[in-house]
Parts: C-alpha cells; structure tokens; sequence
C-alpha cells in the first residue's frame, strides 16, 4: 500500500513501498505476458482490387473472352501476372485507361473488344469502374498491356 509522507514546507508525496513496487512490475508484466498490453496489429487492406474482363464487340453484350481478379499489394489473384499488372496500376494512380502500355504496329482488322475494369485502388479511397473499346485485341494490348493481357 502506498502511504503519504509528509516532506519539507508542508509538501506531500505518495511513496510506494518496495512490497508494493515489486507486487505493481510484476502484475505489469503478466499482463503484458498475457497479451493484455500489446496493441492488435490488423492487416491493412490491400491497396487495390479489381475485377478485369474483356468482352468481344463494342459494349459488354458480346462474348466475355476473358477474366481476372486482381489483388495489388499483395499481388495475387488469378491474372496471369499479377506483379506486372499490379506495377503498371502503380505507374497510373490505378487508372486502367492510363498505362503505358506497349505502343507497336497492330492489323487493321476491326474485331473490336472491351474491357471493363471494375474495383478499388488506393486502399479503398478510390472506386475504379473503367470501360474502354479497342478495333482489336492487339490494339487492347498495345493499349493496356500489362493490365488485360487475360484469357
């Protein structure tokens, strides 16, 4: 039990016994033995989540002819290479219709195809709902690639 001493000029102070210090440090440490004062640590969610698709024609009416789910940091999901994506998103503030792509020479054949990506990046800040046409898959990939190379 602590008790009161009284010091010079009328001062007072509380001053704990060595029982009662020695009683307080170790109850102290069980509970932090016991987990009592260590904080919770929760995972963070992850950074961005999309769902990819790529449908044949103008539009999501036609044929889907792909589809991946995206997970970045950590990078995971069933796209074919999640790293890739995932650093591509990065580069773009996670906009799909903003990555570099791989500008090349494609056909002139019109089949056109659309993609549609629909998500999250930033943890959860920013909603991503992209739809995007293209004459053809080369021009899809030379567009989005690494983002819709998906089967």
């Amino acid at each position: 039990m602590p008790h009161i001493q009284r010091t010079g000029l009328g001062r007072i102070r509380t001053v704990l016994s060595r029982r009662t210090a020695a009683l307080a440090g170790a109850a102290a440490l069980a509970f932090t033995a016991l987990g009592g004062a260590a904080p919770a640590t929760a995972t963070p969610p992850p950074y961005g989540h999309m769902f990819l698709s790529v449908y044949e024609g103008v539009g999501t009416e036609g044929e889907r002819i792909g589809y991946a789910e995206l997970w970045c940091n950590p990078n995971t999901g069933t796209h074919p290479d999640p790293d890739a994506a995932c650093a591509a998103l990065e580069a773009a503030d996670g906009n799909p219709g903003m990555v570099a792509g791989d500008p090349g020479p494609c056909t002139m054949e019109y089949r056109p195809v659309t993609a549609v990506a629909k998500g999250y990046w930033g943890g959860g800040v920013w909603t991503i709902s992209y739809t995007g046409a293209h004459g053809n898959r080369c021009a899809l990939h030379r567009a989005t690639t690494p983002v819709f190379d998906i089967h």
